[in-house]
């Protein structure tokens, strides 16, 4: 029975570097039992399996999907520091060896723009599961999801995890800070929120001259808070950086000084920086977040989602590592 590989990485190949050329195809043995190797073994039969031979040039779209793939096709590219997309299996064995935190954030995708986002199966998540439990000294399983079933599931099966809701931008969702009842009503098995720099906000928002006050609200109904940051809202960084909307973008000091404090993780790509800063930082930013690096938090020359990326993470001071977990192709 063929099964499907998990991997960690983008979620397209847009920011991949092709190899000489690359085949539609996957006929040697070698390339077959990558493909259908059990979750466990999928990191040992990759090192050990040379990769589909190009026969062609790559022909595929710059926005083809990891799903799209097979992991035999998934092998014939290279990251741009010549690293292979990792496996799961393998992410996870570096972060056990670590002893740090993991945040794999389950992505799906809609086949086609305005359908639905398909939903893992029971067995891809008892799978996933069984993958992360099999790890005795990673050190924090989260799990991070907009999706509500995803966080079901969890929430029965394994209660300890931490369950943190994403509340993102557009897509359906207001440009407006978060509030617990809207939690509570859209993602009611989530027990931590997971919101954009500035939409963790007190005061009056500019956009919609309503006032705020996100921290108080989720400290009183006992929701700890996951802070991340992207390029459109910016402020990875100490200080504050330009507004979006009118809305101050706010640094690492801002977010961690908020009183009542409850931002227990921040995210960030800048892992060196973020502990220089923690070193550093006065008592007003005391305690200082756990630093979740944002799919490693690569430096220029190391791609993100790489192991290359999470080691350095590590080294840098990460305390949990998050990525994105996709199952291939069939």
């Amino acid at each position: 029975m063929r099964r499907m590989t998990i991997v960690t990485g983008a979620a397209s190949l847009a920011a991949l570097t092709a190899l000489a050329g690359c085949s539609s195809s996957s006929t040697s043995a070698e390339s077959s039992e990558s493909a259908t190797a059990s979750p466990a073994a999928s990191s040992a039969a990759a090192s050990t399996s040379a990769s589909p031979s190009p026969t062609a040039p790559c022909t595929l779209a710059p926005d083809t999907r990891v799903t799209d793939l097979t992991y035999a096709q998934l092998q014939q590219y290279e990251l741009n520091n010549g690293e292979k997309i990792p496996t799961l299996a393998e992410f996870l064995d570096l972060a056990n060896e670590a002893k740090v935190g993991v945040l794999p954030e389950i992505k799906t995708f809609a086949a086609a723009e305005g359908q639905a986002k398909p939903v893992p199966t029971q067995a891809q998540f008892a799978q996933y599961t069984e993958m992360l439990n099999e790890r005795k000294d990673i050190a924090e399983k989260l799990i991070g999801s907009f999706d509500e079933s995803t966080l079901k599931y969890f929430a029965d099966a394994q209660p300890d995890w931490p369950r943190i809701w994403f509340r993102g931008i557009g897509n359906g969702d207001a440009f407006t800070p978060p509030t617990v009842e809207e939690m509570q009503t859209r993602a009611p098995s989530g027990n931590a929120l997971g919101v954009i720099n500035l939409l963790y906000f007190q005061g009056t928002f500019p956009p919609n001259q309503q006032a705020y006050d996100t921290p108080a609200a989720f400290a009183d109904a006992g929701i700890p808070v996951y802070i991340w940051y992207n390029t459109a809202t910016g402020g990875d960084s100490p200080t504050d950086a330009p507004g979006l909307a009118g809305v101050t973008s706010p640094g690492w000091e801002a977010i961690a000084s908020l009183t009542p404090k409850n931002v227990k993780w921040i995210a960030t790509d800048m892992t060196k920086e973020y502990t220089a800063w923690a070193d550093a930082a006065g008592e007003a930013a005391q305690p200082i977040p756990a630093m979740v690096a944002h799919r490693g938090g690569g430096e220029a020359d190391v791609s993100e989602n790489s192991l290359g990326a999470f080691t350095q993470a590590v080294d840098n001071g990460a305390k949990v590592l998050e990525t994105d977990v996709q199952w291939t192709k069939p």
